[in-house]
């Protein structure tokens, strides 16, 4: 575990997921909408959490996110763009970005022959 490396985009993406999270607790609290949208409107923000917090853990063991989780997630939000394109995943892609630049740096940073 490189204890030095920040985890910026599984922090990124918890963030995302609390503040969602926050939002639809105050929505239902309002009665704002129905009781279906809510539902799905906080288990993908415990979703984005649960993913913040894994990430979080795989750049700090490996140093960068993974080609494997930067697919996932750009495959998430296009899907939920695809579904509703003026919504949260939008958010989504700021992480992918600053992800996938790490990824990019590490893959192409020289490696020390012993």
């Amino acid at each position: 575990m490189n204890s030095k490396i920040r985890p910026v985009v599984g922090s990124m993406l918890t963030f995302i997921g609390t503040a969602h999270t926050a939002m639809g607790a105050v929505m239902w609290a309002a009665k704002d909408q129905n009781a279906e949208l809510l539902f799905w409107y906080n288990a993908f923000g415990i979703a984005a959490m649960a993913l913040g917090i894994a990430v979080i853990e795989v750049e700090r063991a490996r140093g960068y996110v993974t080609g494997p989780i930067l697919a996932a997630m750009v495959f998430l939000a296009g899907f939920g763009i695809a579904i509703e394109p003026l919504s949260g995943f939008l958010t989504v892609l700021v992480p992918v970005a600053v992800g996938f630049r790490g990824w990019v740096r590490r893959r192409n940073a020289p490696v020390a022959v012993a």
